[in-house]
Order: structure tokens, then C-alpha cells, then sequence
């Protein structure tokens, strides 16, 4: 695998986006474990089931991706 191409320790990159817009984006993993983002994983398996092969798609766009990442990365009170 080439340097570029190599994701760090602790992220999984995930393609976002419909069509011809996508977007490949690293994601931490103590991300997926959270509600928000175990409703994107839903929606993934709602539009392709559970047999996607190679990196794992989501069909939203980037804009509500990053929403829900800022979400998630928002401490809480």
C-alpha cells in the first residue's frame, strides 16, 4: 500500500455521498459506536444490505455527514 494511501491507527474511511459526488473521508472509530452515526450505518444497509464489498458507503451527502460528525464531536454539558 502506498504512503497516501495508508489510513492512521484508529480510523476507517468511508465514502459519502450519491452518484458521481462522493467524498472519501477518515472517520474514528470511537465514532461508530455513537446513535447518530449507528443511523447513517442503517441507512447504508437500508440502500446496499450488508454485503458491500471494499470501503463502506453512505449514501448522504457530505454537508449532513459533517453535521453529524460535528454532532458527535461536540462535548457534552
Amino acid at each position: 500500500m502506498a504512503r497516501k494511501d495508508r489510513v492512521p491507527r484508529g480510523y476507517i474511511p468511508i465514502l459519502i455521498g450519491h452518484g458521481e459526488e462522493r467524498e472519501k473521508i477518515l472517520v474514528h472509530m470511537e465514532h461508530l459506536k455513537q446513535p447518530y452515526f449507528l443511523e447513517l450505518l442503517d441507512l447504508a444497509v437500508q440502500e446496499f444490505g450488508y454485503e458491500q464489498q471494499g470501503i463502506l458507503h453512505i449514501p448522504c451527502t457530505t454537508k449532513v455527514f459533517q453535521s453529524i460528525i460535528g454532532i458527535i464531536r461536540k462535548p457534552k454539558s
